[in-house]
């Protein structure tokens, strides 16, 4: 059969004993011994004797053209490809699974009843937040995955929900499908001038939250809200106080700590961008600064006209390089019972704070209260005067301002004589 077999190149047709003879010829050339063949088997026992490859090569217009049979892979290099592709593949899948079923944020104690508020028009990516931060379920991307395959996702309500800590996808699945009964909305006013201690108490009693819980949260919690609100950067001791804005807020009875704290916080932040600070005045200070200029004038002037009176002896001072020895510096480190105070004794003065503007030049570190709108005007636009001294005097809260010392030691007499010593 072997000498009916055609080979073709490029248009020719050679039979096989054609094929045969260049065979031959080429080991002729390459045999180090023994006749030249000169039969088809004698070929094939040749090829076989000197283990030659056999080379098919074309004539004509292709003669240097070379035909070379397949080589087969190597068993190994096909094992070693197969365990790339293996473990790649391996890869693939354990990430995926990772993924879905790792908890990326610290593990909350199970068991725990807590209430979750899912705000309105919330999608299934924002719920599925909630519900791990709140303990409830341990991934996101899971929480999302098994709510589309039960057909939730699209029939969730906004509301609030008590849930339980680590009771898994399935429950909060489940609990999220009913509608939440609607919660009652309590109105709220929070005073102007309350340091953090105060506001927690002040919420603690109108909204029943716990006014512990109120106070730890807002004294540490300026780190988390610093990529909406870029100027808590500089908060003293990763406090709030100062921009908890006072004012008359609604809040639904199921409201958390952190709910009143973003109310507060956001109405800070639109009342600061309405003072349409000047550029100068940011030069001069920064926002925590100018805020802790407003909570000074907040707790040493009692009526408005005179905040930006309070925050020009307290440029006036700075520039002077003297002390500002405010009281409502030293009353700050009280407590609360005594932040009526009209007098400090020596000692008071001498409490060893950063705070304390008898001991220490310049601005106290932070705000010491969370101030009004009208402090904050008169922080960033204080009045041009020459005063460097004033002393309550009026029974209305009025004060009597002085540029000279001799002047301020007569509106001290008057003070005295109108509230004792």
């Amino acid at each position: 059969m072997a000498d009916k077999i055609e080979y073709r190149t490029r248009g020719e047709r050679k039979t096989g004993s054609r094929i045969g003879e260049r065979l031959a010829e080429k080991l002729n050339t390459s045999a180090n011994a023994g006749a030249q063949p000169q039969t088809l088997e004698e070929l094939r026992a040749a090829v076989k004797a000197n283990k030659a490859t056999p080379v098919l090569s074309a004539e004509g217009p292709d003669a240097d053209r070379v035909l070379k049979p397949s080589i087969s892979k190597s068993p190994f290099i096909a094992l070693v490809m197969l365990g790339v592709v293996g473990a790649v593949v391996l890869s693939i899948v354990f990430c995926g699974w990772y993924t879905l079923v790792r908890s990326p944020v610290p593990a909350v104690d199970p068991g725990q009843e807590v209430a979750v508020i899912i705000p309105e028009g919330a999608g299934i990516a924002e719920i599925a937040d909630i519900l791990v931060e709140r303990g409830i379920v341990k991934n996101p991307l899971m929480f999302q995955i098994m709510a589309r395959l039960k057909g939730g996702g699209t029939f969730f309500h906004a509301g609030r929900y008590l849930l339980i800590t680590g009771s898994g996808y399935e429950a909060a699945i489940a609990a999220l499908s009913v509608t939440p009964e609607p919660a009652e909305v309590v109105r709220i006013t929070i005073i102007e001038g309350l340091r953090i201690d105060q506001v927690a108490r002040s919420v603690a009693d109108q909204l029943g939250i716990s006014p512990t819980e109120f106070e730890e949260r807002a004294k540490t919690a300026a780190p988390d809200y610093v990529d909406k609100y870029p100027y808590l950067a500089g908060a003293y001791g990763d406090s709030l106080e100062g921009f908890l804005f006072p004012d008359t807020y609604d809040f639904t009875t199921d409201s958390t700590v952190d709910d009143v704290i973003e109310r507060q916080l956001a109405r800070f932040d639109e009342i600061w961008k309405s003072l349409d600070v000047e550029a100068s005045r940011l030069e001069a200070h920064s926002v925590v600064e100018l805020v802790t200029i407003a909570s000074l004038a907040e707790r040493e002037a009692r009526l408005d006209d005179e905040r930006p009176l309070v925050t020009s002896v307290i440029d006036n001072r700075l520039a002077e390089g003297m002390m500002l020895q405010f009281c409502s510096t030293v009353q700050f480190l009280l407590p609360p019972e005594r932040l009526t105070d009209l007098r400090l004794s020596d000692e008071d003065t001498r409490i060893s704070s950063p705070y304390n503007t008898y001991i220490n030049e310049g601005l106290p570190p932070g705000p010491i209260c969370n101030p009004s709108k009208a402090s904050l005007e008169a922080a960033v636009r204080p009045a041009k005067t020459e005063y460097l001294y004033f002393a309550l005097t009026g029974t209305d809260g009025s004060q009597t301002f002085s540029k000279t010392y001799e002047e301020h030691q007569e509106a001290l007499r008057i003070s005295y004589e109108v509230f004792g010593q």
